[in-house]
């Protein structure tokens, strides 16, 4: 059996939400053969939604930090000034480099970046060669390095057709009214044209190679949609206020007729081919069409990006592919590792991306390698062609990607620098590595003090919990901006919260409720904080206005669920969980809420269904693995399931059989065992640590601590715990020892190791009151806001950390510690028999005079 055929087809831009109504009237035939023989879905994508940087993703499985693509321009090392994003930007293995590499045919057209063309096990034309830089009549030669092989530059030269060589056949379907049109007036049917003649040339390199060469794999890239509703998407129906009523009649069938051009195009391709080819069509993003057009773009660095939308396209179809079936959480990243899978290739472990399993009739195992980059040999001593560069970059400035360079080469240099570098930034903030994002932010913000840097510092203050650092930020950048800001508000309502200033959190929403929001961001965080006030009915009724504006964003459907389960309205609840799944399959909180909705309406089965899926998506969820274990006491049947399981630390995936086995395994892959003694500062924790320590128990301490009046018998603590934040990999020295962490760095223990924490409960108005005593600051207002903040830390720490499913943990209270010392002794020696504590010495510890007297004292205080 020969290698199988694969077609990967991308079109910018392409949307479901224009789809959709010409699938339903029946205008996109091929498309509408294509879903209903395979599967479709929506494709997530990523952040910053810029075109170069997601073809990128999509060809090498890799967010842009891996592949180097991080803008539509570059410095120029070699000559200075700015160049465009070519081949060469690209630093590791594409699908095409790879499957080259296994000796698989393979053909690329267009692909952005792929210019200059690589040299392949097949042919590549690269994305320079649709467009047309000469008049007509002029000749029109290709730029160099823009086929490979060489030898078929000029065969392909021939294939293309110059915008001024369409005829009114060609125009008048999409514009009927073009005769009306004064073309030295107005300019846009010039762009039109030269948008329709290149989206012809892709297609016709692209049919000529399925036709004329030999090929298993084929990639063909279209960017004909994107650059279509970038130019009139404004004319789509229904008509925009700021748009004139004589420009909507003239352009508003363009949109509708460029998706139906491009089905006409993806028939010709399906009719090329056989039912041995395997046929995908994905898209990098989507386009705003409806109410949420901007009637004007903010003025910056790639602001067309803003008319982007968060989804993008799926389908497939082929042999192995199921048929006629949705296919939910499907991400960018995943298309590569989905084609490696499907050809029987190992997949990268240094690939961000995972493989769409559930598109497939029969499961295979998956097979890995560290890297794709160990293997596949590139060229990249590849030259670029100066003049054709700058044509390139021209281009970009004309579509509005990039603006006009400084003709001072070192000025240009340095501001494309930095678009890359905020650039990067983003790719880490969104990929939850916000220390690295705010190193960049922080520089880029001194370099230049504009609201989207800062706002991105703010929100990465805010994601390391530099709450105060975070709200100072918002309300700077609110009072250089011109007008009120409706995303600065709602972040600084969400910081806010995290403070426990519950009334200036809630008032930065208030002028927010009632209107539209701008950004699925700010709609999450106002709703978000009205949770957190408990203000349900209130979250809700504004998530449901918020969700006529973005329909599609499973952060905001999830949140609307959190509201009906908080008020106990399950059947609700569970389908906008069930909403929210559909849009993004990997979302663990929105699988355990289903399944919790579930089992509160019994429903049993279809709850464990939920609960196991959430437990293979977090293995910290252990409340899912012991609601599973409830259900089996209960008699609910568990089936023997087998599933990837990824622990943190990414070793290779595991099989699991049932939740017990699956908890076990994952045990013995992590790295050993500390014994943890945890509470906050003054709730007893050195006095536990005197106890192990005199139990047996071997203590991890620097004593660089000395005891003191407040702690006669020593803190037994390690001054680098302090750091844990800045270096977690010490906790790997505490191996079998007892170490003190407390509370507020519990977030910061690596999760590659096992613990069992002892916990020190008091009331928190006697901790309060003891550090104040502590601090020996008795004209000090009592601070109330104090014990507001501890009560919050130790709720997440009971949800975040002592629930997790590498933790073992028993609460000890403090005053029954002191009262009956024996029994805590009794309790410590059952919880940790490994140590083999000597019980007796532990409960000869407390001195309960002492500490009866010293805790008396301080309730009075």
């Amino acid at each position: 059996m020969g290698k199988k055929k694969v077609i990967l087809i991308g079109w910018d831009a392409a949307d479901w939400q224009v789809i959709n109504p010409l699938l339903e009237t029946g205008e996109l035939p091929a498309l509408q053969h294509l879903i209903e023989n395979g599967v479709s879905g929506n494709l997530a994508t990523l952040e910053p939604v810029f075109s170069p940087m997601l073809w990128t993703s999509i060809a090498t499985g890799k967010l842009a930090d891996k592949h180097g693509v991080l803008g539509f321009s570059e410095p120029d090392l070699q000559h200075g000034g700015v160049k465009p994003v070519s081949t060469a930007s690209r630093k590791t293995a594409a699908i095409w480099n790879i499957l080259s590499s296994e000796q698989y045919k393979t053909n690329v057209v267009g692909w952005w970046p792929s210019h200059p063309a690589e040299p392949l096990n097949g042919i590549m034309v690269s994305n320079f060669y649709q467009k047309a830089v000469k008049p007509i009549g002029e000749k029109w030669p290709m730029p160099p390095s823009t086929v490979f092989p060489q030898k078929y530059s000029r065969l392909f030269a021939e294939l293309r057709i110059h915008p001024n060589e369409l005829t009114a056949e060609h125009i008048l379907p999409f514009i009927p009214k073009a005769n009306e049109i004064d073309q030295d007036k107005d300019k846009r049917l010039n762009m039109f044209s030269k948008i329709l003649s290149e989206a012809a040339n892709i297609h016709n390199a692209a049919t000529w190679l399925i036709e004329k060469t030999e090929w298993d794999f084929m990639a063909v890239y279209y960017d004909n949609i994107d650059h279509f509703s970038h130019g009139f998407m404004k004319y789509h129906p229904p008509k925009m206020k700021s748009i004139k009523a004589e420009d909507f009649e003239l352009y508003k069938n363009v949109i509708n007729s460029a998706y139906k051009f491009h089905d006409m195009m993806l028939g010709r391709i399906l009719n090329l081919t056989d039912e041995h080819t395997t046929v995908m069509l994905i898209s990098d993003h989507g386009f705003e069409s409806g109410s949420n057009r901007l009637p004007s773009l903010p003025k910056e660095a790639a602001a067309p990006a803003y008319d982007h939308r968060s989804y993008g396209i799926f389908a497939a179809m082929g042999p192995g592919i199921k048929k006629d079936e949705l296919v939910f959480g499907a991400n960018l990243l995943d298309i590569t590792p989905t084609l490696l899978h499907y050809l029987d290739l190992p997949l990268g472990k240094d690939m961000d991306g995972k493989p769409l399993l559930n598109i497939f009739s029969e499961q295979k195992a998956l097979k890995y390698i560290d890297s794709w980059d160990d293997i596949v040999k590139r060229d990249v001593s590849i030259v670029e062609d100066k003049e054709t560069a700058a044509e390139a970059l021209k281009m970009l400035i004309e579509l509005g990607y990039i603006e006009k360079p400084s003709e001072k080469s070192e000025e240009a240099f340095e501001k494309s620098k930095l678009e890359n570098d905020f650039n990067l930034a983003r790719v880490y903030l969104s990929s939850a590595r916000a220390e690295k994002a705010t190193e960049i932010l922080e520089k880029l913000h001194q370099k230049e003090n504009s609201l989207r840097i800062g706002l991105r510092l703010a929100i990465a203050y805010e994601t390391l919990g530099r709450y105060k650092k975070s709200i100072a930020l918002y309300e700077t950048l609110e009072k250089e901006s011109k007008q009120p800001i409706q995303q600065l508000l709602a972040l600084k309502a969400s910081a806010y919260v995290k403070i426990n200033q519950n009334k200036k959190a809630f008032d930065c929403t208030q002028p927010l409720l009632n209107k539209k929001p701008h950004t699925p961001l700010t709609a999450k965080r106002v709703a978000q904080c009205l949770i957190d006030l408990k203000k349900q009915k209130l979250a809700f009724q504004y998530l449901s206005k918020a969700l006529i504006y973005h329909p599609e964003n499973a952060s905001l459907v999830f949140l609307k669920g959190l509201t009906s389960f908080k008020r106990k309205q399950y059947a609700d609840a569970s389908d906008d969980f069930l909403d929210a799944i559909n849009n993004q399959f990997h979302h663990p909180k929105a699988h355990f809420y289903l399944a919790e909705s579930l089992y509160f309406l019994k429903e049993y089965k279809s709850a464990l269904e939920a609960y196991q899926v959430a437990a293979q998506q977090n293995p910290k969820q252990k409340k899912a693995l012991q609601r599973i274990a409830q259900l089996e006491t209960m008699g609910i049947e568990i089936q023997n399931i087998e599933k990837e399981w990824l622990d943190y630390s990414g070793k290779n995936p595991r099989e699991i059989k049932t939740s017990e086995q699956a908890k076990v395994k994952f045990l013995e892959g992590l790295d050993g065992l500390s014994y943890i003694v945890s509470g906050l500062p003054r709730s007893g924790t050195s006095m536990m640590m005197q106890m192990l320590q005199a139990g047996g128990a071997q203590i991890f301490s620097d004593n660089k601590r000395k005891a003191d009046k407040h702690n006669p018998k020593g803190y037994l603590e390690h001054e680098g715990v302090k750091r844990l934040a800045k270096n977690p990999k010490l906790i790997l020295e505490a191996k079998g020892k007892v170490v003190k962490v407390v509370s507020a760095q519990l977030p910061y223990l690596l999760p590659r190791m096992r613990y069992k924490i002892i916990f020190m409960q008091r009331k928190v108005s006697e901790v309060v009151s003891s550090q104040q005593k502590m601090r020996e600051n008795k004209d000090a207002a009592f601070p109330i806001h104090l014990i507001e903040f501890y009560e919050k830390q130790l709720k997440e720490i009971e949800t975040n950390i002592l629930e997790q499913i590498h933790v073992d943990f028993l609460k000890v209270d403090y005053h029954d510690t002191i009262n009956n010392p024996k029994e805590i002794a009794r309790q410590l020696a059952a919880f940790l028999p490994e140590l083999s504590l000597n019980t007796t010495a532990m409960a000869g510890v407390i001195e309960p005079s002492l500490y009866r007297n010293r805790s008396k004292n301080q309730i009075k205080e």
